[in-house]
């Protein structure tokens, strides 16, 4: 198999049950085998970073910039805003960086070892 320049190839022989542990790790830390047996193998740990938390701030956040837009839209068109479209805004903000504080700040990662 060819290699980048500089590169070294080696060749590592592992049983069946071996492979299949570092089959299901790689798996775990949603890399490609060849991926995790070189890190694993250069740094000794994979930090894995489960995000599923982050969906719900990504929904406050397009609802953030599309009533942004929406108010930008009146305020072109009739060179006015209503200062009800401000506070809901503010507010929807204000649940977005509570969100964010809950969610983003104690997130930590999972090692893979």
């Amino acid at each position: 198999m060819p290699t980048k320049k500089g590169n070294k190839a080696i060749v590592i022989y592992y049983s069946p049950e071996e492979w299949r542990t570092v089959c299901k790790k790689a798996k775990t830390a949603r890399l490609r085998n060849g991926t995790y047996i070189r890190r694993m193998s250069v740094k000794g740990e994979i930090k894995y970073y489960e995000l599923k938390e982050l969906v719900t701030l990504k929904r406050a956040f397009l609802s953030i910039g599309n009533n942004l837009n929406q108010i930008a839209k009146v305020a072109n068109e009739s060179g006015s805003v209503y200062q009800k479209d401000i506070e809901d805004l503010q507010e929807e903000f204000k649940y977005f960086r509570t969100a964010m504080q809950n969610y983003l700040f104690p997130i930590s990662p999972t090692y893979i070892s």
